[in-house]
């Protein structure tokens, strides 16, 4: 029963210590650093490492083969251990939200751990110092004599400040006259439109990552219209793309002619170029890339069009020397995926001759037949006839939408302003002591802060020769 006893006694403490733990680890700024440059180098990777299409993250199957196919060409075996840890799809993995989670109580922590100095700084603080109190640090001075009484060494040096715009607070005792000034004390909570912005920067970028999208892989060929997703209702037909180069080989100029329909009906007509997106609603086309295409027809056993679009070859792999590009289309009527494969870039091919393409028709995993086929040469391939009717194009288009857009911009006005009222309207202190020396005599104690140190000397010598300025205009001296 008293070991019971006792550990009652013993929890709270014990509870009280690891949240006391607990709020010193977050109010840290050296876990600030630590986040901050685990986001950083987190983002960095998002940047660098290429990230799954958002479409693919979401179906397992289409995962596990981008993996094989795009990320492990890229990465080579590394391709299975960046994605067990999420690598591939930074912006929604654990490690981001987490990080980006103790940022955000982190810097809270922060904020709620300087409100008392702060508060103490808009309330005005203690106003009477003993008189070692202004002879500590460099910002220091003393009027060894006023020849005006102490009080009216006082009402100078008050009305001295005021004219400075500092607020003043006065004590007496019965023979001393305290005076305390401050000014740009309210630009002090600056420091919290800066800490706020951060957060909001966290949260919109989290945010953004989940209730908005990034598909860095459109693909559209010539003449072809694709649907957006993300239950937007919106397509985007490409009606022309034109590549230019210099003469001596360098990109000149990328550019597509776009028809962009809502529900079926047109809502835009643009010209994409690099960096002149188009935009709508909210969701950006970048101009990112192009490549070749072939237009293929498809006809069943009883010679009906099953199949007849501009396939965008925008996969590419490896094998030895050579570089392949690759297609895939699937034939959801007779349940088959066709794989299209043209013939090695820029080098001979005894494989695929120049011209033509490999068509590898499968049914699941299995295959049903692989040939090759010429252009406007139809020819039976595991039961249809296909036809490749021409080579053509695609345009690639890199399509963002953010809805923490406004919050982002909230955030950034927020920061800007918190810095230029911490900067430029620097928190400044003012005491002022004056001590009677007798027959109508006094002297002025007077120590100055600010967070700049050179601002303090600076603000205690013009102080100094204001004072002693205005005391001669009223006549007393």
């Amino acid at each position: 029963m008293a070991s019971q006893q006792y550990e009652e006694q013993q929890g709270p403490g014990a509870f009280q210590t690891v949240v006391h733990w607990l709020w010193r680890l977050f109010s840290s700024m050296r876990l600030a650093v630590i986040l901050m440059l685990v986001t950083a180098g987190l983002s960095l990777l998002g940047a660098l490492l290429i990230q799954a299409p958002w479409e693919m993250t979401r179906d397992p199957q289409l995962y596990s083969y981008w993996i094989d196919t795009v990320a492990g060409s890229k990465v080579g075996a590394w391709a299975p251990v960046l994605s067990a840890l999420g690598l591939f799809d930074v912006f929604h993995s654990y490690w981001f939200i987490v990080t980006g989670a103790l940022l955000m109580l982190n810097i809270l922590v922060c904020s709620v751990n300087r409100w008392r100095g702060i508060r103490l700084n808009l309330q005005g603080g203690v106003v009477r110092h003993q008189e070692s109190f202004y002879a500590i640090g460099s910002s220091c001075a003393e009027l060894a004599t006023v020849p005006l009484p102490v009080a009216e060494a006082a009402r100078i040096s008050e009305k001295v400040l005021r004219l400075q715009n500092y607020r003043t607070r006065t004590e007496t005792d019965e023979n001393n006259v305290y005076i305390a000034a401050d000014k740009n004390r309210y630009y002090r909570l600056g420091t919290y439109f800066s800490h706020l912005s951060l957060i909001l920067f966290v949260l919109s970028f989290i945010a953004g990552s989940y209730f908005g999208f990034r598909d860095s892989s459109f693909t559209v060929p010539v003449g072809s219209t694709r649907e957006i997703g993300h239950d937007t209702g919106l397509s985007l037909q490409l009606s022309s793309y034109v590549d230019e180069y210099y003469d001596n080989g360098r990109p000149k100029d990328y550019r597509s002619q776009v028809v962009l329909y809502e529900d079926g009906q047109i809502v835009r007509q643009a010209l994409i170029r690099v960096n002149h997106p188009l935009v709508y609603k909210g969701i950006r086309f970048y101009q990112a890339y192009f490549g070749p295409a072939a237009r293929i027809l498809v006809r069943d056993k009883n010679g009906r069009d099953i199949f007849s679009e501009n396939v965008p070859l925008d996969s590419s792999f490896n094998v030895q020397s050579y570089q392949y590009f690759e297609g895939l289309f699937d034939l959801e009527e007779v349940d088959l995926s066709v794989r299209l494969i043209r013939s090695a870039a820029g080098a001979y091919d005894p494989m695929i001759p120049a011209g033509q393409l490999a068509v590898d028709v499968k049914r699941g995993s299995e295959q049903i037949d692989l040939s090759l086929i010429e252009p406007g040469i139809p020819r039976i391939v595991g039961g249809l006839e296909f036809t490749f009717l021409e080579e053509s194009e695609y345009s690639g288009f890199q399509v963002r939408h953010d809805p923490t857009n406004a919050l982002i911009w909230i955030a950034s006005v927020m920061f800007i302003t918190g810095i230029c009222a911490v900067l430029y309207f620097p928190y400044r202190q003012v005491w002022i002591l004056s001590q009677p020396l007798g027959q109508g005599n006094s002297r002025l104690l007077i120590r100055t802060l600010s967070p700049r140190s050179y601002r303090s000397t600076s603000d205690l010598n013009t102080l100094a020769n204001q004072i002693e300025k205005e005391m001669g205009e009223d006549g007393n001296v």
